[in-house]
């Protein structure tokens, strides 16, 4: 028998089009969903660079006494938000915190013992400290996000008045992606 004999031979006789079909199902393997871009640009939206946060930080410093006395403590990392998500008052040596309800899972008694020998060494005196859950005044995290939605907002003027940028626009057709404009 030929080659060509041999190879009819094994075909099927129907008239239906040939589908492969794996002959163990484990070999079949599920795709990874893929990340889509505009998911990962909301991921980033409100990303800021390690330089914009440490400029935001001495920035609220230099206007708030609470958030450079906080640069300035000793303590860890949850005391620290403890404290940044909180508004600071004093009288004498009793300090008042109002902490945002959001952040009050943050205000235990470990948390609260650390904070206030942080502040009894910063201060050289011995405090008293209470915490209570507040909306009250502005807190030094809420000031940081404040000065860089203000120099968000800064970026996007100056790109919008830029002579530059408009000659762009206007002899490409392009067109500004507002969301994307991060300032330096």
């Amino acid at each position: 028998m030929s080659d060509v004999a041999a190879l009819q031979a094994q075909q099927p006789t129907s008239n239906e089009p040939y589908q492969w079909r794996p002959s163990n199902n484990a070999t079949l393997q599920k795709s990874e969903p893929t990340i889509k871009p505009s998911t990962l640009k909301k991921a980033l939206e409100h990303e800021k660079t390690p330089e914009m946060a440490k400029r935001l930080t001495e920035e609220a410093a230099a206007q708030d006494k609470w958030a450079e006395m906080i640069e300035k403590l000793e303590v860890g990392k949850l005391v620290q938000q403890l404290a940044l998500n909180s508004v600071y008052a004093i009288d004498g040596t009793s300090i008042q915190l109002g902490l945002r309800p959001t952040h009050a899972h943050l205000n235990s008694d470990k948390n609260q013992s650390e904070l206030l020998a942080g502040l009894n060494v910063l201060l050289q005196q011995e405090c008293h400290l209470s915490i209570e859950i507040s909306e009250q005044g502005i807190t030094p995290l809420e000031l940081r996000e404040s000065l860089y939605q203000q120099k968000l907002s800064d970026a996007a003027q100056s790109l919008q008045t830029d002579p530059n940028v408009q000659f762009m626009l206007t002899r490409f057709s392009a067109q500004l992606d507002e969301e994307s404009i991060r300032p330096l």
